[in-house]
């Protein structure tokens, strides 16, 4: 609320007081959310059930449904399920390739700025007899770099995915019968093994192509041994950061990839809703729910058959019961929202902690306990919340009279308010007030020109009846004659 339209100093939202008005609505927040509840639960259950039942073709749903309606809806359900298996297949693809699109190092690879690192690895043989040897070196060395092993804890360390890693390194070789040296008078056959590592980074491609070659030395041993006396030496290795179009055009291709897989569920999805219109359903979501309530069926270990069983009560409820938590969840919330809506924007004021929260210029006298009939829990709140003193009547309006005298002592006062004439009257009495008593400035205007004449003021606003705005304009109204507030009385 706006302090200056109800003339304030400064007001405020009594949180605490806020919280225990919730309270005393929360049966009817209850309430709302049971009938949103079971409003949802009755609708979800009941198009379950209707769902069931179509899709149910061992045998006719009722009577009236002839031989050719039966066929035909059983080849709809037919099509249904095999348009759910393949859209299925279509949602794992996207995953996949939506986790590779977003997790891969290849898609982080800046096409314009691509580090590559190249290591030439020399490979000799000691014998120039040793025909087919060269070929099984390099498949050996080939073999043992593309399972990554050596990478685990590497891949770990970064929380990389070994798929990952693995496609950004590239091989290539030269066989070793395609050059001949003579060391010391002996033939000796040479090649060379070139390795590539491409990569978003030029650390990244660094430290893969430092593991790669003390893996191949550490291979080196093992292969010079069981397969053929050789020499490895590394040549050198190149770091570059170039301009790959093909890189750009490959990330591309693979957006596009997930772009068609989607337009794939979109059409299924289309195809869906059509068949479920044929054979007397919404569309294709309740289709959709009955396979999957079939599917968690069969991982339970519960196996059940499309065409020749239905599918459990307890698969029928357990959605239903769902969707009811969520309605009972936003029936009580809507309801909440109003509370706290009214409590704040409201015209009226229902609790001695609003009304002073919002006049904090105005001293507090005194509260009465709520009149009428109040059961033990709103009484409790009443309480916890100072709408009620926990004094008995009696002996609250005896503290009020008290702390009134003591206010008004020696002061000719004048005792008014915008509340109902008939309850403030007996509340002035019933209090014992010293005073003159003159109902509603607005219904008597003329009471204003005896304003002047009057020590000071005390106000009487009723819960639930007075205006935030009709007490604003009669707090200034008595000041602009003068005469001072001295305090107000809820009822």
């Amino acid at each position: 609320m706006d302090p200056n339209e109800f003339d304030t100093t400064e007001s405020y939202i009594n949180i605490k007081d806020l919280f225990y008005v919730a309270l005393k609505k929360l049966w009817i927040i209850l309430i709302a959310g049971a009938i949103f509840g079971c409003a949802l639960f009755a609708f979800k259950f009941f198009q379950r059930t209707k769902t069931v039942n179509v899709l149910d073709v061992s045998e006719k749903m009722n009577d009236k449904e002839t031989d050719v309606q039966f066929e035909l809806r059983k080849q709809n359900v037919d099509r249904a399920r095999d348009i759910y298996n393949a859209l299925e297949t279509v949602k794992v693809q996207i995953a996949y390739q939506r986790e590779y699109v977003n997790d891969s190092l290849y898609m982080q690879i800046d096409s314009e700025n691509e580090y590559e690192a190249t290591a030439q690895i020399l490979l000799t043989l000691s014998k120039s007899d040793s025909a087919g040897m060269d070929l099984a070196l390099f498949g050996a060395y080939e073999q043992d770099i593309r399972s990554c092993n050596f990478l685990n804890e590497y891949v770990e360390k970064k929380n990389y995915k070994m798929d990952y890693v693995q496609e950004l390194i590239t091989f290539s070789s030269r066989a070793a019968d395609e050059s001949v040296i003579i060391l010391d008078g002996n033939a000796a056959k040479t090649g060379s093994l070139y390795i590539r590592v491409h990569g978003p980074t030029e650390e990244f491609t660094e430290e893969i192509t430092d593991l790669i070659i003390k893996e191949v030395e550490r291979k080196y041993a093992d292969l010079n041994r069981d397969i053929a006396p050789h020499t490895i030496k590394v040549v050198g290795v190149q770091n570059i950061c170039k301009v790959d179009w093909n890189t750009r055009d490959t990330q591309a291709a693979q957006i596009a990839k997930l772009e068609s897989l989607q337009k794939q569920v979109a059409s299924y999805t289309d195809s869906l809703d059509s068949v479920a219109v044929k054979i007397g359903l919404e569309d294709g979501e309740a289709i959709l729910n009955y396979y999957d309530a079939v599917k968690k069926a069969e991982a339970a270990g519960v196996p059940l058959v499309y065409s020749t069983t239905k599918v459990s009560l307890k698969s029928m409820l357990k959605p239903a019961i769902k969707i009811g938590a969520i309605g009972f969840c936003l029936g009580a919330f809507l309801i909440l929202v109003l509370v706290v809506l009214r409590y704040i924007f409201g015209k009226k004021f229902t609790s001695q902690a609003q009304f002073f929260g919002m006049f904090t210029d105005i001293r507090k006298i005194g509260v009465l306990n709520p009149s009428g009939k109040r059961s033990k829990y709103d009484i409790a709140l009443d309480i916890r919340s100072e709408n009620d003193s926990g004094m008995s009547a009696e002996n609250n309006r005896k503290m009020i009279c008290a702390n009134y005298n003591n206010l008004t002592k020696d002061k000719k006062i004048l005792i008014t308010g915008t509340g109902d004439r008939k309850a403030t009257e007996e509340a002035v009495k019933a209090i014992g007030l010293k005073g003159d008593f003159k109902h509603n400035i607005f219904g008597n205007p003329d009471i204003l020109n005896s304003v002047p004449d009057y020590d000071g003021v005390v106000i009487i606003e009723q819960r639930g009846r007075s205006l935030f705005k009709d007490v604003s304009n009669e707090v200034q109204l008595i000041r602009n004659g003068g005469a001072e507030v001295i305090g107000a009385i809820i009822i």
